[in-house]
């Protein structure tokens, strides 16, 4: 057999495949993680294809497979193409597309070990030091180094009685279990004289086979099993261990009878032959999370699996809950607090399908399935679905891929789904579920504008407006809870000199520093760079330094200076550093240990609070005015989603806007929750300028500490586009280079290339050919969503 194979490597000059021989001896197969030759070294590589021999001819000779890795660990038919597909729709490289389904990255280690060479002299010291290396078989050099001396063992590598040889280590391995079984018709005589080997033996007699675990818990000992092993008694197999079966689905308990919207949609789905995408468009609080766990019942009854997504585990606790308590240890979690061994058993539950359902953040899409039937894409609008890191995937795109392989469904969710999803439902291409009311009736709550440009008129200069103020105020009277939701952290936004206009910037990053009142320093949240705040201006020796905007901080010290008895608590990348911070102080909310949740963003993501019965919205218009042409999809959704936060109890809902646009169609369409209206209207700007839905984009970003080299690697890219686009005359626009929208992070200048055009394929497969693409500092985004 030939095997194709990918070497575990994220080297950008590494792109293609390699061929080696397969041993007759190792159980190679697709999937399998081997060691193989590679240049003067060996290296990792993933068997992505087999063929025979006879079938392809080679005008050099094949090097061999050394060694197999894992096949446990390895890849079904369905991961590896999903991963080829990965490399090639959003120009990566194929191992960086393979290691996104691993949980460990690399599986094999190169080490260094002192191994025996030729014993010269007869000094005392250096037998010993030569005898204890041989005794070991191979030995590190700190170790040595620590026991006997550096310069010792220096001089006997020189003179070659000691030699220093490269060791490959395998770093992963099967998950194999040790068993036990007797030895049947061996001469049991021995057994008189041993009395702990003998009760062991009648053990194994009435029980049939053991694992040394099953072993240990009955009292017996390793060391005796081992030694009845030694004297041919008994034989120690190892098998796979076996994954935490699934626990008990319970179906009764429903926290409210099914509405006709849902029951319609559930039925809808059910009936899916071909593995639809559906886009269930429900408003918040309308009961999508009970349709999503009625239609993961059916696929379990079916002996199916599901995967669930969520923007963040850590702030959607609620759906893991519920999914818990409605099937109980049929859930595994999987996301980047827990442990690799945590991820790698949760993992290998959902491969080996010992479990059915598994709810994580935008990686768990690549957990291990042994039978596919349901993809969950919860709050599908959000952004962090995106992938910020090369490979720069979309979940969303993922998870109709592998879904594709299985022909199972994949529901996207959401009362504010992307402009793009809603219209290719329209087109019939997705299918378009809706719920359009709020569960038991429930009205959606009333919502206020405040313009803040008549408060400052006013000389009203409070973060607060009254409007708001009264309607927390009136909260607090009532025993209910609020909700404010300020997309800025820190306490200040910048800080400048008012007699020459000096704004402190980042030294690294071309962006202004945050003052953060707790720790009294600014910092910067692109490189978390840390500075004290200066006393005088370090341009012209003002003291006139005056701190301007507002964050979080300031929104909270506010908040106590205001409502002195409220007990108010942060949400923000400050309060949630610590492992499970966002997910604490989102309980000790729920629990009424708080009366305000004051937060960015993370305070809009599909929570779920009884007692929220007012929301208050500060800087509604501060996303509208970012060089982004999805800033007005984006503050649309950041808006209707707080806002949907209040009144999902008994209790109707109040919300408070406060904006610096009020006329702004994004904000009026919020203001009346009109998912509808705001998407025709933004899809005619999109239409006339050419973006998404309509074409597709392309962003190449450049980065290098020297400003020239950065714009010559960008025109050079340029350049070769256009030559390819006129020579082939595809419909291509290239647009730049030209300044990214953040000039400089981390000392690395950045230029930026746009393609946009209604069809990218051809240029996508004459960039993935060309290796002046794939060059340090060059970053490759499909379908950005800068």
């Amino acid at each position: 057999m030939i095997a194709d194979i990918i070497i575990n490597t994220t080297a950008k000059q590494v792109q293609q495949t390699f061929s080696y021989t397969v041993p007759d001896s190792l159980p190679v197969q697709v999937g399998s993680r081997v060691l193989v030759p590679f240049g003067r070294r060996c290296e990792e590589g993933i068997v992505i294809a087999l063929s025979r021999e006879n079938s392809r001819t080679f005008s050099f000779t094949l090097k061999s497979i050394i060694d197999v890795l894992s096949v446990q660990h390895g890849f079904q038919e369905e991961m590896v193409r999903t991963a080829l597909w990965i490399r090639d729709y959003y120009l990566c490289n194929a191992a960086e597309a393979l290691r996104l389904f691993m949980v460990e990255k690399k599986g094999v280690r190169c080490q260094r070990r002192i191994v025996g060479g030729t014993l010269h002299g007869a000094a005392a010291v250096d037998e010993q030091i030569y005898t204890a290396v041989v005794h070991a078989g191979a030995v590190s050099r700190k170790v040595l180094e620590t026991r006997f001396g550096a310069a010792a063992v220096a001089r006997l590598l020189q003179n070659g009685t000691l030699q220093e040889q490269k060791v490959w280590k395998n770093t992963i391995s099967d998950k194999m279990e040790e068993w036990l079984q007797i030895v049947p018709a061996v001469d049991t005589t021995v057994l008189k004289r041993r009395p702990k080997q003998r009760e062991l033996w009648e053990f194994l007699v009435r029980k049939g086979e053991c694992s040394l675990t099953e072993l240990r818990e009955n009292g017996f000992s390793r060391d005796v099993a081992r030694r009845m092993a030694a004297d041919g008694l008994l034989v120690i197999q190892k098998k796979m261990r076996e994954t935490t079966g699934a626990g008990p689905v319970t179906l009764s308990s429903l926290p409210w009878k099914l509405t006709a919207e849902q029951l319609a949609a559930i039925s809808a789905v059910q009936q899916d032959t071909e593995g639809r995408t559906y886009v269930l468009h429900g408003v918040t609080g309308s009961g999508k999370t009970e349709v999503y766990m009625q239609l993961a019942a059916q696929v379990i009854r079916a002996g199916k699996q599901v995967l669930v997504l969520v923007p963040e585990i850590a702030l959607t606790g609620q759906i893991v809950r519920r999914f818990s308590a409605r099937f109980g240890e049929d859930v595994v979690v999987m996301h980047s607090q827990l442990s690799q061994g945590e991820r790698q058993a949760n993992w290998l539950r959902m491969k080996e399908g010992g479990c059915h359902i598994c709810i994580g953040a935008r990686s768990a899409v690549f957990t291990g399935v042994r039978n596919l039937g349901l993809i969950i894409v919860d709050e599908c609008h959000d952004g962090s679905y995106k992938q910020e890191e090369t490979p720069r995937y979309h979940a969303i795109e993922v998870a109709r891929t592998r879904a594709a392989y299985y022909k199972c469904p994949v529901i996207l969710g959401s009362a504010t789904p992307s402009v793009r999803e809603y219209y290719l439902a329209e087109k019939g291409i997705y299918t378009l579920l809706e719920l359009k009311y709020r569960v038991q009736g429930r009205p959606l709550p009333s919502v206020q504008v405040v313009d803040m440009r008549e408060e400052f008129q006013r000389g009203r200069y409070e973060v607060l407006s009254p409007t708001l103020v009264e309607l927390v105020e009136h909260t607090l009277q009532a025993g209910n809870q609020t909700i404010i939701l300020l997309n800025r952290r820190g306490f200040s936004t910048f800080v400048m000199c008012r007699s020459c206009g000096f704004v402190v910037k980042c030294n690294t990053c071309d962006v202004p520093m945050v003052y953060h009142k707790d720790q009294e320093l600014l910092r910067c949240h692109y490189c978390e760079a840390r500075r004290e705040i200066p006393k005088t201006c370090p341009a012209c020796g003002s003291p006139y330094i005056k701190f301007f905007g507002t964050g979080t901080e300031k929104a909270a010290a506010e908040l106590h200076d205001i409502f002195p008895a409220a007990r108010v608590i942060r949400l923000d990348q400050d309060t949630t550093r610590r492992k499970n911070g966002g997910d604490r102080i989102i309980e000790a909310f729920r629990r009424g240990d708080y009366d305000i949740l004051l937060g960015t963003q993370m305070v809009a993501k599909g929570h779920d609070f009884m007692q929220v019965t007012a929301v208050g919205i500060l800087a509604a218009d501060s996303l509208l005015n970012l060089p982004n042409y999805l800033a007005a999809e984006r503050t649309f959704q950041l808006l209707t989603q707080a806002a949907g936060r209040a009144g999902r109890g008994a209790l109707p809902g109040r919300v408070v806007m406060q904006t610096y646009a009020p006329e702004h169609y994004v904000v009026q369409y919020a203001k009346q929750q009109d998912f509808k209206g705001f998407y025709k209207e933004e899809l005619a700007y999109r239409k006339t300028f050419l973006y998404p839905p309509f074409h597709q984009l392309i962003r190449i970003l450049f980065q290098d500490e020297q400003e020239t080299q950065v714009w010559k690697s960008a025109h050079t890219i340029a350049s070769l586009l256009r030559s390819y686009v006129e020579e082939q005359g595809d419909a291509v626009e290239i647009i730049g280079p030209f300044v990214d929208a953040v000039k400089k992070v981390r000392n690395k200048y950045r230029a930026v290339i746009l393609l946009k055009g209604a069809d990218l394929t051809a240029i996508k497969k004459r960039i993935q050919q060309s290796s002046a693409c794939f060059q340090k500092g060059i970053i490759i985004d499909v379908d950005p969503a800068w």
